[in-house]
């Protein structure tokens, strides 16, 4: 059996944790009805958007926290720095247009 070089392990780890990055992925914002004009059917589809939405950031900050684990010793600071603001935006992201979404449907019940 023929040995490998280090270097060339090395960088078949690095290939790979580069490959997985690129596995993590997630839904874009769902459109937020406006709630003074929206009918019930454009609120409920919406809310059923925002799940889709939700469950895919949720799935997405679980891709990249396996992501790490996975590449344990041989994770870099800069990957890890890229992870945790990846993570820190998808939050932020989420909390906005949650809050949209909300602003929403007080707006939708305040005129039905």
């Amino acid at each position: 059996m023929r040995r490998l070089p280090l270097s060339f392990l090395s960088l078949c780890l690095c290939l790979g944790a580069a490959t997985a990055a690129a596995e993590c992925a997630r839904e874009g914002a769902p459109a937020i009805p406006d709630g003074n004009t929206a009918t019930l059917e454009d609120m409920q589809a919406a809310q059923q958007s925002m799940k889709a939405y939700i469950a895919s950031g949720n799935a997405y900050m679980s891709c990249l926290e396996q992501e790490g684990v996975a590449a344990g010793e041989a994770d870099t600071e800069e990957a890890k720095a890229m992870r945790v603001a990846n993570h820190n935006a998808t939050v932020d992201e989420q909390t906005a247009v949650a809050e949209a979404f909300n602003q929403a449907v007080k707006a939708f019940k305040a005129r039905n």
